[in-house]
C-alpha cells in the first residue's frame, strides 16, 4: 500500500538523520515535548532526554521495576518492585531511594496501557493501581494516610489539572471511568462516566469523553457533574486531547462512510470558546493502542515491546530504535524544541463543521425493575414475611435478593441495625432484641413503656443504648445481654432534673470513640440536648430552646466528636436556616456554618468523610418536590456548597454511608409501592421487585 511505502521511507530518512544504530547513544537526542521514560524488560527505567540530554538509567541497578511513574516537575520518581513501594530524587543520584511503602503497595494488573502510578500535581499524593482496585499514599508530614479503592480493577489512573480530582479506568468493562474527588487526605467517589472509550481533562473538574456510539460531550464535576453536548453523535469521535495552544483536538469518523474502516478517523481541532470546528487531518489514521504524547502534537503506538511515533495528521511514523520496553511515561512538559527533528507538514485548508446546539435540559431518570443489585451497604426495611409478621429484612449489598432478617413471632415495630449490617435491634412486644446474622436471636431488655426505644449501636457494634420513655437511657453490653445480664441505666442527675417532675429522655447516639452518648430531654415547653460522658457521668448540657425549635432533636455527632444540628423550613423560628455547629455547653444554639435557602427541607444527612456532609435537600413540604444533592464541607474557610445532582422525587429518602445511594419510595401512601434505589453517581433509577408493603428503609451505618 502506498502508506505502507511512504512509513518505511519516513523511517529511513529518519535514521539517516539520526544515525541510528542497533542502541542509541547517549550524545542522541529525542527532540520530543518532554523526557521520555521507558521500562526495559529486565527491570529498568531509562530517560530519554529532550535535546542532546542523551540516555540515562534512573532507577537503582539492584532494583527490578514492575511500574513507576514521574511528578509533575519531573524531579522525582516513584517506583514498585515485588517488595513494595519507592521513592528516588533523579536530581540527588547518590541518595538512597525512599521507601513509601512495603508489600502492601501491591502490584498493578495491566501494564503498558497507560498510568498504572500517577503522581498528583502537588506532589504530595501518589496514586497506583492494585490487584483489587488501587491505593493511594499521601504525605501529611507526619504519618502518611494510605486510602484503598475498590470499586474495581483499573487499567490506568490520571488527576485533573491540578489534583482536586482522580480519574481511574476500569479494566474489566471498556468505557467506564470512576471519578473521584480529592478530600484533603481522603478520596470520595463522585460520578460515573458509563460509555467514555476516552477522556482527557480541560480544566480543574472539567473532563471531556468521548461515548461509544458517537458525539463529544463535557461533564463539570463543580457543577453537579452536569454534561454538555460538544457535538452531537451523528460522528463517531476518539482520542480528544488539549495541546499546547490550549485547544482541544480529535479524531473524527462517520459510520455511514463504508469506506472508512471502525478504528480510523481524521483529526479535527476545536479551539476553547470557538463555535466551528476546523478539520486538520487529510486521511483518516488507524487508532488502536495509540496515545497522546504530552503536548498532543504526536500520537504514540506501544505494541509488541516497540514505540513508534506518528503524525495526527497523515498518520505517517517511526519507530524508536529499542526493544522489550514493558511501559512507558513522561516528565515535565517542556518549551517547543527550536530545530525539531520531526518536519513540521502543512495544513490542509480547514473544513468547517458546525457543531451541535447545546443541550442544559435534565434526563429524566429511567426506572428499571430488577430483582437485586450491587450497593456499598446493606439496606434494611420492614415487610410482612411468608407467615404475614412484620420482620426486619436485609437487602444485602452483595447483589442477591432481600431476604428476612429476623424470624420473630410478632410484628417487628422499630429496628435499628448495626454499622456493619450485621446485626439488628428491634423492638416486638415491648421488648427488645438482637438478631446477629447466622446466630439465634436473644433479648436485650423488657421495656416499661411502647414510647419509641430508638436503640443506638457504638461504632464498634459491642454496646446499644436505648431509652425506656420515663426511665432513662440504658445501656447494654451485647456478650453481658446474651449471657442474661441486665442493661445499666445511664441518666444522669443534674441540678435541673431534681427541679422538674416531668422530662423524656430520647435519641441516644454513642460517640465516635464510644465514650459519650448524646440525647435529647424533653421538658414542658423546651427541647435541650445533652452529651454524657459514660465513665464519669458527667453531663454538658446546651441550652434548651423553645419547643418549636427543632435543632436539639436533630443534632448529630460529627466523625471528629464535634456535634452538629439542621434547621430548615419545617418549622418557623427566629433563627436562619442552616447547619449549626454545637459544642456543648454553649451559652447558644449553636455556630452557623451555612445558611441554606428558604424553604429548603433537609430529608437526609451523612458524613462520607471527615466534615464532609452530604444532604438530600428538596424545595418546599410536598412530597413529590424533586430531591437534590448537595455537598457542605464545614471545615474550608468559607464553608463551601456543592451541588452535585438532582435525582427527581421520592419518599421517606435515606442516604448510604458512603453517600452513594439514596432508598425510598416512589409514593409512600401507596402500600404497594416498591422500595426504589437511585444511584447518585449513574443517576440510575431501580425498583425492587418483590419489595410491595416495605416501608421504613434504612442504610446499615446510613440514615
Amino acid at each position: 500500500m502506498i502508506k505502507q511505502r511512504l512509513l518505511r521511507l519516513w523511517v529511513l530518512i529518519l535514521c539517516a538523520v539520526l544515525g541510528m544504530t542497533a542502541t542509541v547513544r547517549a550524545q542522541d537526542g529525542f527532540n520530543l515535548s518532554a523526557d521520555l521514560y521507558v521500562l526495559l524488560n529486565d527491570g529498568r527505567v531509562e530517560r530519554y532526554g529532550v535535546g542532546a540530554a542523551g540516555v540515562e538509567t534512573v532507577t537503582p541497578a539492584e532494583s527490578y521495576v514492575v511500574d513507576f511513574g514521574i511528578d509533575a516537575n519531573g524531579s522525582r520518581i516513584a517506583y514498585r518492585t515485588q517488595t513494595g513501594l519507592f521513592l528516588r530524587d533523579l536530581a540527588i543520584w547518590d541518595a538512597a531511594p525512599l521507601e513509601l511503602e512495603g508489600m502492601t503497595a501491591d502490584l498493578p494488573p495491566f501494564r503498558g496501557a497507560g498510568a498504572t502510578i500517577a503522581w498528583a500535581p502537588p506532589g504530595d499524593g501518589i496514586a497506583y493501581t492494585t490487584q483489587y482496585g488501587a491505593r493511594v499514599f499521601f504525605s501529611t508530614g507526619a504519618a502518611p494516610v494510605y486510602v484503598d479503592l475498590r470499586e474495581s480493577l483499573f487499567r490506568r489512573l490520571e488527576w485533573s489539572p491540578q489534583g482536586r480530582f482522580l480519574a481511574a479506568e476500569d479494566g474489566n468493562t471498556p468505557g467506564i471511568w470512576w471519578l473521584y474527588r480529592r478530600e484533603g487526605f481522603g478520596l470520595t467517589l463522585t460520578s460515573i462516566i458509563t460509555d467514555g472509550t476516552d477522556i482527557t481533562w480541560i480544566g480543574e473538574g472539567e473532563i471531556v469523553f468521548a461515548p461509544v456510539n458517537g458525539g463529544l460531550r463535557l461533564m463539570s464535576l463543580d457543577r453537579a457533574n452536569q454534561q454538555i453536548d460538544l457535538l452531537d453523535a451523528s460522528l463517531i469521535y476518539r482520542l480528544p486531547a488539549l495541546n499546547a495552544g490550549d485547544a482541544l483536538v480529535f479524531f473524527a469518523r462517520d459510520p455511514a462512510d463504508a469506506t472508512v474502516p471502525p478504528d480510523y478517523g481524521i483529526l479535527l481541532q476545536l479551539e476553547r470558546g470557538a463555535q466551528q470546528v476546523e478539520t486538520l487531518g487529510t486521511v483518516p489514521v488507524a487508532l488502536n493502542q495509540l496515545t497522546w504524547t504530552p503536548d498532543a502534537s504526536l500520537l504514540v503506538a506501544f505494541q509488541g515491546g516497540v514505540l513508534a511515533f506518528f503524525s495526527p495528521i497523515d498518520g505517517l511514523g517511526f519507530p524508536l530504535p529499542l526493544n522489550g520496553a514493558v511501559m512507558f511515561g513522561w516528565g515535565a512538559l517542556r518549551a517547543p524544541a527550536e530545530n525539531p527533528i520531526v518536519p513540521i507538514l502543512p495544513s490542509p485548508t480547514p473544513t468547517i463543521l458546525p457543531t451541535a446546539a447545546v443541550s442544559l435540559l435534565p434526563t429524566p431518570l429511567p426506572v428499571t425493575e430488577t430483582s437485586a443489585l450491587t450497593l456499598s451497604s446493606d439496606g434494611f426495611f420492614l415487610a410482612p414475611g411468608t407467615n404475614g409478621v412484620i420482620q426486619v429484612w436485609r437487602l444485602p449489598a452483595n447483589g442477591t435478593e432481600p431476604t428476612p432478617f429476623t424470624s420473630n413471632t410478632a410484628d417487628a415495630i422499630e429496628f435499628t441495625p448495626s454499622p456493619s449490617g450485621d446485626a439488628v435491634a428491634y423492638v416486638v412486644d415491648a421488648e427488645l432484641w438482637l438478631q446477629i446474622a447466622g446466630e439465634d436471636p436473644f433479648r436485650l431488655a423488657r421495656l416499661g413503656s411502647f414510647a419509641p426505644a430508638a436503640p443506638s449501636f457504638s461504632a464498634d457494634e459491642n454496646q446499644v443504648a436505648y431509652t425506656d420513655e420515663g426511665s432513662g437511657i440504658w445501656r447494654i453490653a451485647v456478650a453481658a445481654a446474651r449471657d442474661g445480664e441486665d442493661p445499666e441505666l445511664l441518666r444522669a442527675r443534674t441540678a435541673s432534673d431534681s427541679e422538674v417532675t416531668e422530662q423524656a429522655l430520647r435519641r441516644p447516639q454513642f460517640s465516635p470513640d464510644g465514650t459519650k452518648l448524646l440525647f435529647d430531654v424533653y421538658r414542658a415547653d423546651t427541647i435541650a440536648n445533652f452529651a454524657l460522658d459514660i465513665e464519669s457521668r458527667q453531663v454538658a448540657e446546651g441550652a434548651p430552646v423553645a419547643g418549636g425549635d427543632l435543632r436539639p432533636a436533630r443534632a448529630r455527632w460529627l466523625r471528629d466528636g464535634r456535634i452538629y444540628t439542621i434547621l430548615d423550613a419545617t418549622v418557623t423560628v427566629d433563627a436562619p436556616p442552616g447547619i449549626y455547629l454545637i459544642d456543648p455547653p454553649q451559652p447558644n444554639e449553636g455556630t452557623l456554618l451555612v445558611t441554606l435557602p428558604p424553604q429548603t427541607i433537609v430529608r437526609a444527612v451523612v458524613e462520607p468523610l471527615p466534615g464532609l456532609l452530604r444532604l438530600l435537600i428538596a424545595q418546599g413540604m410536598t412530597n413529590g418536590a424533586p430531591l437534590q444533592v448537595i455537598d457542605i464541607r464545614l471545615d474550608e474557610a468559607p464553608v463551601t456548597v456543592t451541588p452535585i445532582v438532582d435525582i427527581g422525587a421520592l419518599s421517606a429518602p435515606r442516604l448510604s454511608a458512603d453517600g452513594r445511594f439514596v432508598g425510598g419510595f416512589a409514593d409512600a401512601d401507596d402500600p404497594n409501592a416498591l422500595l426504589t434505589v437511585i444511584d447518585i453517581l449513574t443517576t440510575g433509577r431501580f425498583a425492587l421487585s418483590g419489595t410491595a408493603g416495605a416501608r421504613s428503609f434504612v442504610w446499615a451505618g446510613g440514615s
